[in-house]
């Protein structure tokens, strides 16, 4: 019985942990290891389960890339690096209009990349809870199909 609670927590600890650091460093792939962790597992409960973990490890790390950049904003703007942020905001206007559309949209399908939206969410200002909510249910949505496709197929 305790081996069982410390396998579970075990592989529940290690998908946070895994899909904190794929949210932060690009090249680790979150998605490979979701699909990994519930053919392991052969449970569609747990499955599930993972998902949602990685969706919120994800969110962990989107959230530190957002407050990086709300930082570097405020920071830079009177250094080099300010102009080309301030460059970057008056393109971002154009996105203005819809950013909670790509902000979503990002956070479902990966498209542009949520990393790089992450950090234009910090610069051009979009409220934390705003992009928390957004990004959350995006994230969540797009790695319970994931595993709804993994479990199902």
């Amino acid at each position: 019985m305790i081996d069982s609670i410390e396998a579970s927590v075990g592989i529940y600890l290690a998908t946070l942990i895994i899909s904190v650091l794929s949210g932060l460093v690009p090249v680790i792939n979150g998605e490979l290891y979701l699909i990994a962790a519930i053919l392991v597992a052969g449970d569609p409960v747990v499955g599930l389960v993972l998902a949602v973990i990685v969706a919120v490890g994800q969110m962990i790390a989107k959230i530190v890339l957002y407050y990086a950049a709300r930082g570097a904003g405020a920071l830079g703007r009177s250094t080099r690096l300010g102009a080309k942020l301030e460059r970057a905001q008056l393109l971002m206007e154009r996105w203005r209009n819809k950013p909670l559309t790509l902000l979503f949209v990002s956070a479902v399908t990966g498209l542009p990349p949520f990393y790089l939206v992450s950090l234009l969410a910090g610069i051009v200002g979009i409220r934390f809870t705003t992009f928390l909510l957004l990004g959350l249910v995006g994230r969540v949505i797009r790695f319970v199909a994931l595993a709804l496709l993994v479990l199902y197929w």
